[in-house]
């Protein structure tokens, strides 16, 4: 069975999604047949880290937040990865708060070198330059791209921090940034192209090169919706750039609907800001999805309010965090209890969670 928990394990930091859910499977039958039930927990936090590789965010969030109450010995050394994903769960969903609280006790994993070490610290970069701005995370992030090993299993650990670091350097020193590519690109090539890292080491190239082959490719091959999503924002801010304002309007349109797919308020919020500044109209801006993506049938705002509201926040901290008005978020809530047929903020949170499931 161990045998199985460490393929399933290899296979979700690869996003080689298929492979970790036989590796998964196959392990639950050799407890099942062993009567071993010393490694529910385990499983069930590869379950969350799957479930989180394929964007469904929330039923990874759950399952993350059992694991981590969970009093069993066996699964100690695990959850720190537990707190890893219900932190960037939070910062997904622009609750800093939430996040910090996560982040503390991360930030003594990676000091103490836990085996997730590298996860944690990428999770301490995220949310640090989220809460205090990239002055503050600067030191933080040469920290993490420091030549040597531990450069390497930062990018494995999360194919999709090769972007996002070489970005950070770009805007501060090019010749960094270059370097994160050619380490992705080194990883990228030392494993037989895999996916996964195949389309985070183009990602970051095109980033470095202004490529916008590079971005299109990474953004039709990121296993990952999210990181999907972040590289047709790349695209479009790139096209933006070269004066190419509709087709870029056409495409962050498109990454909007993978941010909103992968559950992240937070990242809608930004690029409704940028389509704004294109000259989107709030109709457009407030459109329904194509048929079938919205969850409970919402628009990309409406859910974005929907999920905020749902966690507790009143009108003016969902506003504050999505830069909105209070009337709106106001506006938005009378037609999410009109479409879901509900009426009140309990109910909303009851049909939310349930959604979620």
């Amino acid at each position: 069975m161990q045998a199985h928990i460490w393929l399933a394990r290899l296979a979700i930091t690869l996003r080689q999604n298929s492979e970790a859910e036989r590796s998964i499977a196959a392990a639950e039958r050799s407890a099942a047949l062993a009567g071993n039930h010393s490694h529910q927990t385990v499983l069930e936090l590869l379950r969350a880290a799957l479930n989180w590789n394929r964007g469904r965010v929330s039923a990874a969030l759950e399952q993350a937040q059992a694991v981590l109450a969970a009093p069993d010995e066996t699964s100690k050394s695990w959850k720190p990865y537990a707190r890893v994903l219900l932190a960037l769960g939070a910062l997904r969903r622009a609750d800093l708060d939430t996040a910090g609280a996560y982040v503390r006790q991360a930030a003594m994993d990676w000091a103490l070198g836990n085996t997730y070490g590298p996860a944690c610290a990428w999770m301490v970069v995220q949310t640090t330059e989220a809460e205090h701005g990239a002055e503050a995370a600067a030191p933080l992030v040469e920290q993490v791209i420091s030549p040597g090993q531990d450069r390497e299993r930062l990018l494995l650990a999360d194919p999709a921090a090769a972007a996002w670091l070489t970005r950070f350097m770009v805007r501060r020193d090019g010749r960094s940034a270059e370097e994160i590519a050619v380490t992705a690109r080194a990883l990228a090539t030392r494993t037989g192209n895999m996916p996964a890292l195949e389309a985070a080491a183009r990602h970051a190239e095109g980033l470095v090169r202004r490529s916008a082959t590079d971005l299109l490719f990474a953004a039709d091959h990121h296993p990952d919706p999210w990181a999907a999503a972040s590289a047709r924002e790349d695209l479009g801010v790139l096209l933006v750039a070269q004066g190419a304002s509709q087709q870029a309007i056409t495409v962050l349109e498109h990454a909007a609907t993978g941010y909103f797919t992968a559950q992240s308020p937070r990242d809608v919020a930004r690029l409704e800001r940028r389509l704004h500044r294109l000259g989107r109209t709030r109709d457009q801006a407030d459109r329904p999805e194509e048929p079938g993506t919205g969850i409970l049938g919402l628009t990309r705002t409406e859910t974005a309010v929907a999920e905020l509201v749902a966690l507790g926040l009143s009108n003016a901290q969902a506003a504050q965090k999505l830069f909105i008005s209070r009337h709106t978020v106001a506006h938005h809530l009378r037609s999410i209890f009109k479409k879901l047929r509900i009426s009140s903020r309990v109910e909303l949170a009851r049909t939310w969670m349930e959604s979620s499931r």
